[in-house]
């Protein structure tokens, strides 16, 4: 039988640790799960270039952002409309509810799951979701929390659908913080046997789980003495961006699901040689859970620090006699 090597081992907490207190300071121009069927995001600037330039960043910091505080640009991009066209909030019914798509032009996601939108895109696409930057604390660790799934026409361990996503400085400054997560692909997104395996179909291909959510979770430190591409300090109110570059060839056949997208300012983290609990991300696979379904109930999140003692599969059940496969043991990954 097929084997899926996830990029990443599931994390496991035990209650009785110590608690993080975490403050939302996401922008409400990103609570797509309460906004109207059809809303694009918002994209509000273009620049042809990689990253964001610089200038931009300064314009970020001292004068308008979108309405509710959010603002997101896109690069590699001529037009902030010819990625806006490729997103839409839809509605896919049950304990999902409303979520962000970006949609790719050839994606069957709608015939498979039921909804309707006009998004489509048969671009790559590259975009800067930036905190606040009048409500970025600075000296001090942040939090970026994002749920999402993918759906594939052709479910691969290796298409990797989300090329990298960064979380990072504003101004591009890699002095500051700057973390890289590689290679998201739809073969994450399948359903499994109580054994960990993967299920396959008739036709011996993965089967497609709407019900498996990525939940990734990140620290940065943000520095007030940022240098960006100048090289002079500034105290400029220079926000931190999360950061999504989405390739063309994946994107085309797939359609990506964003049903959560936070923001934390994480309370006394205020040392930047004293890492809090994601300064190593921490990713986990599994169903909606009601913090995620009910975004906006939840303004502090107690965190457990301790991995569980023990061997789980990749579905996060306990296993007493582990054969081959890829397990959890003691909060590790390790290969049978």
């Amino acid at each position: 039988m097929k084997k899926i090597l996830l990029m990443a081992a599931v994390a496991f907490s035990m209650n009785g640790m110590a608690q993080e207190v975490l403050t939302d300071i996401t922008p409400a121009a990103y609570d797509w799960a309460h906004q109207e069927v059809g809303t694009q995001m918002r994209i509000s600037h273009a620049d042809a270039e990689w990253n964001t330039n610089y200038t931009f960043s300064w314009y970020l910091g001292s004068s308008e952002c979108l309405e509710n505080g959010g603002c997101i640009t896109a690069n590699a991009c001529a037009d902030p409309a010819d990625y806006a066209i490729g997103t839409a909030v839809v509605d896919l019914g049950g304990d999902i509810g409303k979520v962000m798509c970006i949609n790719g032009a050839n994606s069957n996601a709608q015939e498979v799951l039921g909804f309707t939108t006009d998004a489509s895109i048969d671009n790559k696409m590259q975009i800067n979701i930036f905190t606040d930057p009048n409500n970025t604390p600075k000296d001090t660790w942040l939090r970026c929390k994002v749920v999402l799934n993918i759906f594939s026409n052709e479910i691969s361990t290796s298409d990797g659908i989300i090329n990298n996503m960064y979380w990072m400085s504003g101004d591009n400054d890699n002095l500051g913080s700057w973390f890289a997560e590689n290679n998201i692909s739809s073969g994450n997104f399948v359903e499994f046997d109580e054994e960990g395996d993967p299920i396959l179909d008739d036709e011996e291909n993965y089967v497609y789980d709407k019900n498996r959510w990525m939940t990734f979770e990140v620290d940065a430190w943000n520095r007030s003495d940022y240098l960006g591409y100048s090289q002079e300090a500034t105290s400029i109110d220079i926000p931190m961006k999360f950061k999504f570059w989405i390739p063309q060839p994946g994107l085309v056949n797939s359609t990506i699901f964003i049903k959560e997208f936070k923001f934390y300012a994480i309370e006394g983290a205020n040392d930047k040689d004293v890492a809090p609990e994601c300064a190593t991300p921490r990713i986990t696979f599994g169903p909606l859970t009601p913090e995620t379904s009910e975004p906006d109930a939840i303004k502090t999140v107690n965190v457990n620090s301790q991995a569980a003692q023990g061997t789980f599969n990749l579905a996060g059940q306990r296993v007493d006699n582990p054969s081959h496969g890829v397990f959890i043991v003691n909060g590790k990954k390790v290969i049978k």
